[in-house]
């Protein structure tokens, strides 16, 4: 097995691109991209602009059709080196002996040439919208604040943030959302009696120097402004309203949700691989316990108000968007005004 991943990496078969273009072309221009990840797409454009963490993942790819072996061969040689690989393995196996094999398989492999420093991604305050009245009666919106590193100690409790605003699809689910006890589903599905939101979801992402935190929502074209505005108040609420009741619940549901996962062998490589790459070592699950047990409510609100209260935020939207708010209106959501 480790033969065949040391072959697919030192000879990737880069001279079938000739013949392979034209196919890999037509599958890219026929698949369909799910709204979600267009939305995702279009999110990190706008906050990370200048920065290849804003390079588009799902495109359109602008001169895809001049790539060449040669592109692909330097890309390979400049990325494809030692301090960017893992090897992870889950199962009956042994690590001496995997680590034998590796040596082995791998070996032959060169460290690159020592890297520039960069800085970290600068986060920029903007929207980036696509306004389009006819493309159906529901619009796609994704509102984002500057996040934190995997390896940040603040990571953990973005993590139960969350689950803290937490996620919600219309008629979907065991519990129905006008009587939950998540105070934000509970809002976005008794507003105006009918509610303001087919679904939406919280979403935390981080890199390695940086990291994102938002919502996602689907919602009528006439429910635009409420859902946004509920959306946003439950945000802001993070700062100075969380109760221990929410964040105990927000604990439980992050648990179930990391180690409710599949348990093969697979999935256990995979996870293994991610935290190799995010935090330079494999971690334990107790340790991973105790870390969620180690937030409560009042380090919600001092990471909520060092993050979110009165800071910059990236907002993208798609479809009928006659009632998104300016983006100075929504950037004077994230401060709590009391009078």
């Amino acid at each position: 097995g480790v033969e065949i991943l040391a072959d697919l990496v030192t000879s990737p078969g880069l001279s079938n691109l000739a013949k392979e273009k034209e196919g890999i072309l037509r599958k890219l221009e026929e698949r369909e991209v799910p709204t979600r990840q267009v939305i995702d797409d279009r999110l990190h454009a706008c906050a990370f602009r200048d920065y290849p963490l804003g390079f588009s993942t799902v495109g359109p790819y602008d001169n895809i059709g001049s790539l060449a072996e040669a592109h692909l061969k330097s890309y390979v040689d400049v990325n494809y080196t030692a301090e960017n690989m893992v090897i992870a393995a889950s199962g009956p196996l042994k690590h001496e002996e995997l680590v034998k094999l590796v040596s082995a398989s791998f070996g032959s492999i060169k460290a690159g040439a020592p890297k520039s420093g960069t800085g970290k991604p600068y986060f920029c305050g903007a929207e980036l919208l696509y306004r389009n009245d006819e493309m159906g009666p529901t619009a796609y919106i994704a509102v984002g604040w500057e996040g934190v590193p995997w390896r940040s100690p603040d990571a953990v409790t973005f993590m139960v943030m969350q689950h803290v605003i937490g996620s919600y699809k219309k008629n979907f689910g065991l519990v129905p959302g006008n009587i939950s006890g998540n105070r934000v589903i509970n809002n976005v599905a008794n507003k105006m009696a009918v509610g303001c939101a087919d679904s939406f979801e919280a979403f935390s992402y981080f890199y390695k120097d940086t990291g994102m935190f938002g919502f996602y929502i689907e919602c009528d074209e006439v429910a635009v402004e409420h859902a946004v505005g509920e959306l946003m108040f439950g945000m802001n609420l993070l700062s100075f309203s969380v109760t221990d009741e929410e964040i105990e619940r927000a604990k439980r549901e992050l648990k179930s949700a990391l180690f409710s996962q599949p348990t093969s062998a697979e999935a256990s490589c995979a996870e293994l691989g991610k935290q190799v790459l995010a935090y330079g070592r494999g971690i334990p699950p107790a340790e991973m316990m105790l870390r969620i047990e180690g937030v409560d409510a009042e380090e919600v609100k001092r990471v909520a108000w060092k993050y979110l209260n009165d800071n910059e935020i990236s907002a993208t939207a798609l479809g009928p968007l006659h009632g998104f708010p300016q983006y100075y209106d929504l950037r004077r959501a994230t401060v709590m005004h009391r009078y």
